[in-house]
């Protein structure tokens, strides 16, 4: 059994039976391309490598293929073997891409194995990410923003890297393995569509320091905004305190109060909101200035705090609800009728293998006409992927 075995599906089997081709350029980012090939093997793919002739002079092919246990493709044989693995692979990902690939791919120059494996698998009708990686003088250049725009008119889907003390970061492996899987899988249906997400728990200050609060860490919000992004959607994230990884390229809007949480989500109109915040319902009637004396006794008075989902304007609402106790379904029917969501995605936090601080989630879906849809004990990411099948039904439907 070949190494890479070792790990194939050890994260999930969300890509099964898919293959996907990494094409990897020369970049300081390059030894990262080693990591996304593994973290695809993690979510049960294979991954056939394709590298420019520069790259395979930094790092060996025999790296990619120990990582993989597939042979990577180097050089152009003059056979068609850019032509038989277009026809084999699910999706094709760029990472990392020079804006030498980016602006061959562009304009059609293929005297490389990547930029002509690419054209080949977009040209099949599969979706094709490419993960810009160079100088911030480069990624500023008027040839870079030509190449994109071309490239994107020409439906690539182009991730640009982040920017942070002036120097160009290219995304975590896992990001990016994130992105491909979802694209992979569902392509990018929610594009043109604004979303709003909530996430996290809010913080209602009895001191200084004291608050109430509650356990929600956002990592069901964070999954959300994910797979929006990664499916095409303009996506806005409402969040409270927490250490969730949002996608850095989604507009963040921290907050803290559940006040400020429900002016936040009242400034815009989105097409759908995903109320996946956990905020406080009760805050202290007065806040005590300074800090409270601890050996003394205190009398709290807790007063109800605005519903955040009675703010919000979108056409779909999908609502979340946290639920202790055997009654699921009952409990969840109440709240939806209660504020009107068309859908609401229950779970109980009752239970320490899922919700809560946990990166695992099982989950019923509600319907307002009565349809109920389990989701089984998997990881949020996937239960987001659920959630957002159920949610494309719903928009399809509220069109005129």
């Amino acid at each position: 059994m070949h190494p890479a075995e070792e790990i194939r599906g050890l994260k999930w089997r969300s890509l099964s039976g898919k293959i996907i081709a990494l094409g990897v350029s020369y970049s300081v980012a390059l030894y990262k391309s080693i990591d996304v090939a593994r973290e695809l093997l993690k979510r049960d793919g294979r991954v056939k490598v394709i590298m420019t002739r520069e790259a395979s002079r930094v790092i060996s092919p025999e790296v990619f293929h120990w990582a993989t246990g597939e042979e990577p493709v180097v050089e152009l044989t003059g056979e068609t073997e850019h032509v038989s693995l277009a026809k084999e692979v699910s999706s094709m990902a760029i990472a990392p891409a020079t804006l030498n690939v980016m602006s061959k791919l562009a304009y059609g120059v293929t005297d490389d194995p990547v930029v002509l494996t690419a054209l080949n698998v977009k040209e099949y009708g599969k979706p094709v990410l490419i993960f810009p990686s160079m100088h911030l003088s480069m990624l500023k250049s008027p040839q870079y923003e030509r190449a994109k725009a071309t490239l994107e008119e020409m439906g690539y889907v182009v991730v640009e890297p982040t920017v942070e003390g002036g120097r160009v970061r290219f995304p975590e492996p896992e990001w990016v393995a994130n992105l491909v899987e979802s694209v992979t899988l569902r392509g990018r249906d929610y594009r043109g569509i604004k979303a709003l997400v909530t996430s996290g728990p809010t913080r209602e200050y009895i001191d200084r320091i004291r608050l109430i609060s509650n356990p929600s860490t956002g990592k069901m919000g964070s999954s959300l905004a994910w797979e929006l992004f990664a499916r095409g959607a303009e996506v806005t994230v409402v969040h409270g305190p927490s250490q969730a990884v949002y996608p850095p390229w989604v507009k963040r809007v921290p907050v803290e109060t559940t006040e400020e949480m429900a002016e936040a989500v009242s400034e815009e109109e989105y097409d759908v909101a995903f109320l996946a915040a956990a905020p406080a319902d009760y805050k202290p009637e007065r806040r005590f200035e300074g800090k409270l004396d601890s050996a003394e006794g205190v009398e709290l008075k807790l007063v109800p705090t605005p519903k955040v989902a009675k703010r919000v304007r979108a056409r779909v609402k999908v609502g979340f609800t946290a639920i202790v106790g055997e009654d699921v379904l009952g409990q969840a029917e109440n709240k939806l009728e209660k504020y009107g969501f068309d859908m609401i995605v229950a779970n109980r936090v009752d239970r320490k293998d899922i919700g809560f601080a946990s990166d695992m989630n099982e989950v019923f879906i509600l319907h307002k006409d009565g349809r109920v849809k389990h989701v089984a004990k998997v990881p949020k990411l996937l239960v987001a992927r659920a959630i957002l099948d159920e949610v494309k039904e719903l928009l399809r439907s509220d069109q005129p």
